[in-house]
């Protein structure tokens, strides 16, 4: 019965383990901000390696390589203007459109019938380089010291657990009518198959309410042994809550103030929202923006209530896993009615042909026919990034070949 200490381990494990890949360590220099995914954005870039076999063709590949350093350049001046600073986070290297295509398939696909080319890249734009600054020292000091108190609570309740005699006089006691139920129904095992198959209501009865008597008092005393438990772990249970609820809302306030995320993907099937609901729809924007030459654009508040490692993003994600606020802005072809999730739909999907491996495509698959964009952080700072950035530029991308 004593699982108390490992649950408060596993507790501090989930605390403080963010989903990173081993080469974006805690002491990169934007810690506790999101860290690069070095990985990943060096096996995107590994043009070599991933052109062996057609499994990506040279135009795929010069169209990557061009929206990256346009995307990047985008960024950076929008950086200089606000004295802001800004890295790449993630970027894509999807060499087929989808897994049910083998390679074996895929790579004997000319550049004429490839499919649209999908591609993805995150930025981290640090908004303000004095709160990054407090975060980590908030990190590095107040949350640890928080953390080693929650800890020698910990300890100090389990040494008082351990000394308890009256818990284990409950545990003694369970025990003891466990062990009687135990036996008896062993010694009754033969009469009880007996009354079975005579269908003897009578004796079978008598021999269940038996064995829940034994359970129940089994099961009283412990009720009796948690609720002592209980009681002796108040002192660090109160300061586990105390010290995740903390984490979770400074977290929250640090982020917002000093980083926002830039997401670009280019030639998705679907593009969602940012925020999910228990159903796993999209839950939609409730502010509508004006964003000339844009298909769609709107600014959610994220309604639920903000969840440990919002701010994390893993290895094959490009957004927060639930931040506060996310913006999204649509260029280029989608259908006007959203799927049965709330997921916005490329124009070019509603065509099975534009999709197949065996047709040439009039439009060939390094032709940006649809751009999203999603930018999360706080409100104010979205704005100045929908506001700032060179939307005529984005908007220009639309039906032009990449390469």
């Amino acid at each position: 019965m004593k699982i108390r200490s490992l649950i408060t381990v596993c507790f501090l494990t989930g605390l403080f383990t963010a989903p990173r890949s081993a080469s974006a360590q805690e002491d990169c220099s934007w810690f506790p901000a999101p860290c690069p995914h070095e990985s990943e954005i060096t096996n995107a870039q590994s043009f070599t390696e991933r052109q062996a076999d057609n499994k990506i063709t040279p135009q795929e590949l010069a169209m990557e390589s061009n929206l990256r350093n346009f995307f990047t350049d985008v960024l950076q001046k929008l950086a200089k203007q606000k004295h802001w600073q800004l890295y790449e986070l993630n970027e894509s290297y999807y060499d087929r459109p989808n897994s049910l295509i083998g390679y074996a398939q895929w790579e004997t696909v000319p550049y004429e019938k490839r499919p649209p080319h999908g591609y993805q890249i995150s930025f981290i734009l640090v908004v303000n380089r004095d709160s990054l600054k407090a975060w980590k020292d908030w990190f590095t000091n107040d949350l640890t010291q928080q953390s080693n108190q929650a800890v020698t609570a910990m300890n100090t309740d389990r040494n008082n657990e351990a000394n308890n005699k009256l818990l284990q006089t409950y545990m003694d006691s369970a025990q003891y009518y466990g062990q009687l139920s135990g036996k008896y129904m062993q010694d009754h095992q033969a009469q009880y198959m007996s009354d079975i198959q005579s269908n003897n209501k009578k004796g079978i009865k008598e021999h269940d309410d038996k064995v829940a008597w034994y359970q129940k008092k089994s099961d009283a005393f412990i009720k009796k042994y948690q609720d002592v438990q209980n009681g002796v772990y108040a002192v660090s249970t109160n300061s586990f809550n105390d010290l995740k609820s903390n984490k979770i809302k400074s977290t929250v306030a640090f982020a917002n103030s000093a980083i926002v995320l830039v997401h670009f993907s280019a030639n998705s099937t679907q593009e969602g929202f940012g925020v999910t609901d228990g159903d796993q729809k999209c839950i939609l924007p409730q502010k509508p923006l004006t964003v000339p030459g844009a298909f769609y654009a709107g600014m959610l508040h994220n309604p639920q209530p903000p969840q440990d490692h919002a701010y994390d993003v893993g290895e094959a994600d490009f957004l927060f896993s639930s931040p506060t606020h996310i913006t999204t802005v649509l260029f280029g072809g989608w259908l006007h009615k959203y799927d049965s999730y709330n997921y916005a739909r490329a124009a070019f999907a509603a065509n099975p042909a534009n999709l197949n491996l065996t047709r040439v495509k009039t439009t060939k698959c390094d032709v940006v026919q649809n751009l999203a964009m999603h930018v999360e952080g706080r409100p104010d700072h979205i704005q100045t990034v929908i506001q700032e950035i060179n939307m005529a530029a984005l908007q220009k991308l639309i039906m032009t070949s990449a390469n």
